[in-house]
């Protein structure tokens, strides 16, 4: 099986969630995942998948588009832009 990750901007899921006061702990908590998976996340250490992401947004408020860039990859090979 394979999973999609979609190249996001940890940056603006970081100040979407500040600007909402929430901690790291709070959003990674109503979404499922770790603090630090979160925190990776947010510092583009770890790549989201698709699902990840979309929880994310949906909690954000946002559309996907909100806190992604305009590539998405597989685990096993990037799509072609």
């Amino acid at each position: 099986m394979t999973h999609l990750s979609i190249a996001h901007n940890g940056e603006a899921i970081r100040a979407l969630r500040k600007a909402q006061g929430l901690t790291v702990t709070q959003l990674s908590r109503r979404i499922g995942l770790t603090p630090q998976s979160l925190s990776n996340i947010e510092l583009e250490h770890r790549s989201g998948s698709a699902r990840t992401l979309n929880l994310i947004a949906h909690e954000l408020g946002v559309g996907l588009g909100a806190i992604c860039r305009d590539r998405i990859a597989t685990d096993t090979a990037d799509v072609a832009e």
